[in-house]
Formats: structure tokens, sequence, C-alpha cells
């Protein structure tokens, strides 16, 4: 027998030493399990050397859920505070929009929800990576028209576009909520009908709808969308429904599942 036969027969030897091993383990982790018990004594040694086959053919995917915090918080807040600000200069509480309010709008509401965005997208969670990331490209854009396009004179025909394509971006998302939390729904139907009121005012040119309507809804949506940070941090830290959100479905991608102590 050459050398090469040997080593071969030597590697032969290694892989079934290790898989009996192998198989001896996954026995004794069975035998631990009380609802495994009865049936370990009917698997054969056959069996499990298949099972095994299985498991190593198969390529395991493990989501690291557990190894980032919670970015909903963080993407509500960005969310919020763009809103708030954006509503409370519109609705003419406070005098029009200087250039620190457009910074906040591009850092917060922009950048901010897009890192949320990635956040969710690498915990695998399509909806809330879906929204942020989403309306992080809107106030980016909206920053960007204001500052650099508004003495365009086909500005306004542009906004009309705008806020009308963000209309029927924002429908598929408020159906989504529909299957999270009462309080998420509502915020995202406010926003639906921001944007909708935002359009017909830019093509009825009418300040009410532009500016009064259009700033009480952003208000509106950007309150909910506070309360839904805070209760997403004080429920997740204290391990009870400090903030209730009135869950519309068990399960779901935006609300956090409280433990109890």
């Amino acid at each position: 027998m050459d050398e090469n036969s040997r080593k071969s027969s030597k590697s032969g030897e290694r892989n079934i030493n290790i898989k009996s091993s192998e198989i001896d383990r996954l026995k004794s982790s069975l035998a631990n399990k009380n609802d495994y018990a009865n049936k370990l004594n009917e698997l054969q040694d056959n069996q499990l050397e298949y099972l095994f086959d299985r498991l190593q053919s198969f390529p395991i995917s493990v989501h690291r859920l557990d190894f980032f915090s919670n970015s909903i918080p963080l993407g509500a807040f960005c969310y919020a505070i763009s809103f708030i600000l954006m509503g409370f200069y519109e609705s003419k509480i406070f005098n029009k929009p200087d250039l620190f309010v457009y910074l906040v709008l591009l850092f917060f509401g922009g950048i901010g929800q897009v890192t949320a965005g990635l956040f969710e997208y690498i915990k695998s969670r399509t909806f809330p990576t879906v929204v942020y990331l989403l309306y992080g490209v809107y106030f980016i854009t909206y920053f960007l028209f204001n500052n650099k396009y508004s003495k365009n004179d086909h500005f306004d025909d542009l906004k009309k576009i705008f806020y009308g394509t963000w209309a029927g971006l924002s429908l598929p998302i408020f159906i989504g909520s529909i299957s999270t939390n009462l309080v998420y729904c509502v915020q995202m139907f406010s926003v639906l009908g921001l944007f909708i009121v935002k359009c017909i005012g830019e093509c009825k040119d009418s300040d009410i709808l532009k500016i009064k309507v259009s700033g009480i809804l952003e208000l509106v949506t950007g309150f909910l969308s506070l309360y839904l940070c805070f209760s997403q941090i004080l429920n997740e830290h204290f391990k009870k429904n400090i903030l209730p959100t009135i869950k519309l479905k068990e399960s779901n991608e935006i609300d956090i599942n409280i433990i109890q102590n």
C-alpha cells in the first residue's frame, strides 16, 4: 500500500470516528429530553447516521437577532421629530422653516431613518426596513428639493408629481400596518392622508390644504410616532405594557414580545 492510500485510509477512519462520536453525542442529547425518550429507543444507528448526514448536507442559516438592540425607537423618533417640526412650521405655528429645520430633516428624518432601516435589514425584518428606508429617502429628497430647486420655474409642477408618488407609495405601507398595532396603523393612515392632501393642495393651489390641513396631519403622525418610540423603549425596559399600543396581530415585525417577570 503506497503512502497516498495510507493517508486516504487514515482520513476515512478519522471521518468515521468523528461521525460515530457525533452520533453518540446526538443520542445523549436526545436522551436528556423527556419528550424524545420514548422515540430514542426506536431509532437505529443507521437512522441516526442518515439524520446526521442530512443535517451536514444542509446549510444552516442563523439570524443574529439577539446580537442587536431594538432599532425601532431610533427610526420612530427620527420620523417623529421631523414631521413634528414640519407640522409646526407648515401650520404657521412658527415662522417659515430656516436652515436649522432643513438640517434636522436631513440628519434625523433622512440619515437617521436610513440607519435604522439598515439595522432592520441586518435583522431580516422586511416591513420596518422598507418603511424606514422609504421615508428616510423622502426627507433627503425633500431637503434637496427645497434647498436647490425651490427657485426653479417648474418646481410647482414637480411637487404635484412628488406628493402624488409618495401617496401611492404610502398606500401599501398603510395596508401592511393593519397587521401591527392600532397606534402604528393610525400613524400610517395619517401620513397617507398627508400626502393625498398635499397632492390635492398643489393641484388646486389651495393654501388651506397645503399649509393648515397638511400641518395638522404632520403633527398627528409625528406625535403618534413619538408615542410608539417611547412605548418601545419603556415596554422593553420594564418588560410590561407601560404604554399600550393595542396589538392587532399577536406576532408582527413592529411590536416587541413582552416577557413578564
